[in-house]
């Protein structure tokens, strides 16, 4: 790190000094002390001594330390420097003896003492002390034996000069002691700045130091060239702000300002050589560097952090599948949107969209296809909504709106119909084309005190009216669903416990031969004996158990207590041809272990395949045609026998009819209701007729009321009937009853229906 403070004086070594300011140094002291001498000639206080002598003395002494101080350098040895304080001590010596003044200007010692622990450091003191007594007492000496002369008579000279010989050693010792404790501070000094110089340089972390002034570069280390890719001469031509955003530039000038001296912490943004923009955290505190005021820097580089902790915070808020909003961002939008509705904005609303016949789907396809489908019903919300709304994924195929702008409720629902006509083209889902419909509950507010859980509440109210009111549409919400939604919610906890207590009973309906009025099948139909509410019709709690998935359990309850009482009557009947036809819902057929399940019922009744029919509707086979129909060959195989209900209404074609291995048609009640009011429906169910005779298969007309309409049926050949005409839906117990007046009264209907 090039410019830091001044180097130590010594550095643990004594600095040099010039050879120029040690020559005007020791001939300015030698000429002062010539001067002095002059004076003391002129007082006739020399002690008769020529004035050239001292003068001489002085300058043989000064020239013989310019030749040491050149021929030795500034680290002379041990032996050197003693030939050096020695020289210098005996000329001080030699002349305040010879001018005989003695031991009374031994201060004079201290003088050159004092010179030479500047020049050559710590290492004086000894070689100091050995001199200054020597010489003091070689002096004594020469006036003891009277080769000088003294103006201190004797014996008093002798004392005085170990008085003064004492404190001169005093003095020279403490000299030395300071001397030593300035060396070693200033190695420690210099120590100290050597190692934040490699510091400097070899850390691993950026760092620079610039002018606290003009901001601009003084230094740089290795690693801030190699991180930030400028080489170090265009960082030293640039200033702080070049590599920052010019957004970020008023910030770092007023944190300037502030003038804060201590250790500052701060997230930045730098640009790199290449252009890109980084995320730091700096460390900077202020220093001296070169004599001016500075701010040494250390920077980490957070990037990456900063990217992972964007990435979480938008994990924290957004769905991972679909990457919509969730349930928290969404509460949070919502929670906005309705406060801002006391500052006059327009009015708010939640749609809540539940896809459906999702659950067949993800059963039959797989939960991967699943998934896809969930992606692709996302983007497709997207692209019906404007920027300011928010679409949401609260959980499994279910799915929020929030308009923020809704003026009416009127606009609200322009929204849901807006996204049911983008969810009417169909999606490719596992190189399948698949047909997606959605119920959708809207709810708008203008400010009337709900808050964000209140209006998904309602809106998730009219979801489940829009489903029960046919699916596939949008409802907006009323008071009294709420009611609905309550009612709903006490019905599934319910049913789930109805599930565990077998509150569920079957009803069956005859099916009779057209041709005779013989009964030839029964279908069975499920009931729930509701211990409060007693008997429950399927069409209040069937929809609710294919959306939870109860279907599945209760499913498997009928096929085995169909099962069972079929084969009741076959032996109580002695009429083995008396069969039973059970319904299959979308998801039970999705099931993997529906055949097993199957087999299980028929084999612990007794009741041979051929007499179970299982009915499934054409809807069923929408989300995977391919999977259904290897389903029903599986079946098929087994030797059950297969019928579609409710024939016409569904949405496959008739060609696909000769691609499934199905046994009968069961002609929708639409149908049969005006097939004797006019040719149109007549050839209506005349159609099916031909087609299911081209087919080789039987039909069943359901819904049949009145004698013109099974009359009607007959004349087109229909084989089977099944309506109130003959029975309502029958008891176990009643059955038995019904079957025995059947035998004996064939054709004729029964009137207490």
């Amino acid at each position: 790190m090039k410019g830091g403070p001044a180097e130590s004086r010594h550095g643990g070594q004594p600095a040099p000094a010039s050879r120029r300011g040690l020559f005007t140094q020791t001939w300015v002291s030698a000429t002062l002390t010539a001067i002095g001498f002059v004076v003391l000639s002129r007082l006739h206080m020399l002690g008769g001594l020529p004035l050239w002598v001292p003068i001489g003395l002085l300058v043989v002494s000064a020239i013989f330390g310019e030749l040491t101080g050149r021929g030795w350098g500034s680290q002379p040895s041990d032996r050197q420097l003693h030939v050096l304080v020695a020289v210098h001590l005996l000329t001080v010596g030699v002349i305040i003896y010879a001018i005989g003044w003695g031991a009374t200007l031994a201060v004079g010692y201290l003088f050159i003492v004092a010179n030479d622990l500047e020049d050559h450091g710590s290492r004086v003191t000894r070689p100091a002390l050995i001199w200054t007594v020597g010489t003091t007492l070689l002096g004594q000496l020469a006036v003891q034996a009277g080769l000088v002369h003294s103006y201190v008579k004797l014996p008093g000279a002798h004392g005085l000069a170990a008085l003064e010989c004492l404190g001169v050693a005093f003095v020279v010792h403490l000299l030395g002691n300071k001397t030593a404790t300035q060396e070693r501070d200033e190695a420690a000094l210099a120590a100290g700045e050597a190692n934040f110089r490699q510091l400097f340089a070899d850390n691993p972390q950026p760092m620079w130091v610039f002018d606290a002034e003009t901001l601009a570069f003084l230094e740089v280390n290795a690693a801030a060239i190699a991180h930030y890719g400028y080489s170090r001469e265009e960082f030293l031509t640039r200033s702080i702000t070049d590599i920052r955003p010019a957004e970020d530039v008023p910030r770092l000038l007023a944190q300037g300002r502030n003038g804060d001296e201590g250790v500052r912490h701060g997230a930045w943004r730098h640009r790199t050589a290449d252009g890109r923009l980084i995320d730091v955290e700096v460390s900077s505190h202020t220093l001296r560097f070169a004599g001016r005021p500075a701010v040494l820097v250390a920077v980490q580089d957070v990037t990456a952090r900063v990217a992972l902790e964007d990435e979480l915070r938008h994990q924290a808020f957004h769905d991972s599948l679909t990457n919509l909003a969730n349930r928290a961002l969404f509460f949070d939008r919502a929670g906005h949107a309705l406060r801002r509705l006391d500052r006059g904005e327009p009015g708010v609303a939640v749609l809540i969209l539940d896809l459906d016949g999702f659950k067949t789907v993800n059963d039959s396809l797989g939960h991967a296809a699943g998934d896809t489908l969930l992606v692709a019903v996302a983007a497709r919300l997207q692209t019906a909504l404007r920027p300011t709304d928010t679409a949401a994924r609260l959980g499994g195929d279910e799915f929020a709106i929030l308009v923020e702008d809704a003026a009416t409720p009127e606009a609200a629902l322009a929204v849901a119909e807006r996204v049911l006509e983008s969810l009417a083209r169909p999606l490719a889902v596992a190189s399948k084309e698949l047909f997606v419909y959605a119920s959708i509950g809207v709810a708008w507010t203008a400010g009337d005190e709900l808050d964000a859980g209140a209006l998904v509440r309602n809106a998730d109210a009219a979801m489940y009216r829009a489903k029960a009111e046919g699916k596939g549409c949008a409802r907006l919400f009323e008071p009294a669903m709420h009611t609905a939604s309550l009612e709903r919610l006490e019905l599934e906890t319910d049913l789930r416990r109805a599930v565990a207590a077998g509150e569920f009973v079957l009803h069956y309906q005859p099916v009779v031969s057209a041709r005779d009025g013989q009964v030839v099948s029964f279908e069975a139909l499920v009931r729930w004996q509701h211990p409060t509410r007693g008997l429950i019709e399927p069409e209040e709690f069937i929809p609710l158990t294919e959306e939870n998935g109860l279907i599945v359990d209760i499913g498997r309850w009928v096929l085995t207590e169909a099962c069972r009482q079929a084969r009741a009557w076959q032996l109580h009947h002695h009429d083995d041809t008396l069969s039973v036809a059970v319904n299959l819902s979308a998801r039970q057929l999705a099931e993997i272990g529906l055949v097993h399940d199957v087999a299980r019922a028929v084999a612990a009744s007794g009741l041979q395949p051929g007499c179970l029919t299982l009915e499934i509707t054409e809807s069923v086979l929408i989300a995977d045609p391919d999977r259904a129909v290897a389903r029903l060959r599986q079946l098929k195989a087994f030797g059950v026998r297969l019928a579609i209900d409710d024939f016409g209404t569904g949405y496959s074609s008739l060609s696909s009819l000769q691609h499934l291995p199905v046994d009968a048609l069961k002609i929708d009640k639409t149908f049969v209701d005006g097939v004797a009011a006019g040719p149109e429906a007549t050839g209506l169910v005349e159609a099916i007729m031909r087609l299911a005779g081209t087919l080789a298969l039987e039909t069943v007309a359901e819904g049949v009321e009145r004698p013109e309409q099974l009359q009607s049926l007959q004349e087109l050949g229909c084989a089977q009937i099944q309506g109130f005409y003959f029975s309502r839906p029958l008891s176990a117990d009643d059955v038995e009853t019904f079957l025995r007046a059947n035998r004996a009264a064939a054709l004729e209907p029964n009137t207490s229906a």
